[in-house]
């Protein structure tokens, strides 16, 4: 042991200007590193709304952060506001645009600072609309920085005031439903042109019906409404609070 620390220390007597470089270059990569990481996490500090064209997010938006009702208007930019919430805490709410040719531009603009996405479903037209939503959120859900970074999802039913309107419950049964039929057409595609990982696109476990359950990153079903009469908004603002 003795002559191991001489050798140790005559070894550092040698080079003490070469181990001094070597720590130098340890301390200021090792710094710059937890700088990535932490600034990383810190600019991911935003809720994005996102859904259909007239589903209902704008109207959620303007409740949440302004507490008052106005009508429904198709968004051809995004708007961003900061909600504070009763725990003290903030976070920044961003409504991206549901008009078909901004949508995916927008998510990609502005997922990288998405803590949470809060995916906006209009509970009383899903007949109408029922494969275009499931066709989105399976694009939203497979998207690699989403399972990188399992960032949790709401799926927020709203207009629940109206008598048409389905429950949560409903709602994700039929979701499920319309996304195994959309992953098996696309497994079918990327078998047909010799694709070998499919697991990056596609949802949940392929021997059994899709589930929510089934993927890495939470997605939670909420009814709500942000109608000026009969605003329900709890379910939202305390998943908010949860992941702020």
């Amino acid at each position: 042991m003795d002559n191991l620390v001489k050798q140790m220390l005559s070894f550092y007597d040698k080079n003490s200007t070469s181990v001094a470089i070597i720590v130098a270059l340890i301390v200021v990569f090792g710094t710059i590193l937890i700088y990535y990481v932490l600034s990383r996490k810190s600019s991911r500090n935003a809720v994005l709304l996102v859904g259909l064209s007239d589903s209902g997010k704008t109207v959620l938006f303007t409740q949440l952060v302004a507490k008052k009702f106005v009508s429904s208007v198709t968004s051809m930019k995004e708007m961003s506001n900061t909600l504070r919430l009763s725990n003290h805490k903030t976070i920044e709410l961003i409504d991206c645009p549901g008009f078909e040719r901004l949508r995916m531009k927008y998510w990609d603009d502005y997922k990288v600072r998405a803590k949470g996405v809060l995916f906006v479903i209009d509970s009383t037209d899903f007949a109408n609309t029922g494969k275009d939503v499931a066709d989105l959120l399976y694009n939203f859900l497979v998207d690699p920085l989403v399972v990188t970074h399992k960032i949790p999802f709401l799926i927020a039913c709203t207009k629940q005031d109206e008598t048409r309107a389905k429950s949560s419950k409903v709602l994700q049964k039929q979701l499920e439903r319309e996304i195994t039929a959309i992953r098996e057409t696309r497994a079918g595609a990327l078998g047909s042109t010799g694709e070998d990982d499919t697991s990056r696109s596609i949802l949940g476990k392929l021997d059994k019906e899709f589930a929510f359950n089934d993927i890495k990153n939470e997605v939670q079903f909420a009814d709500c409404s942000a109608a000026e009469s009969n605003t329900q908004l709890d379910s939202v603002l305390n998943w908010i609070k949860s992941i702020a």
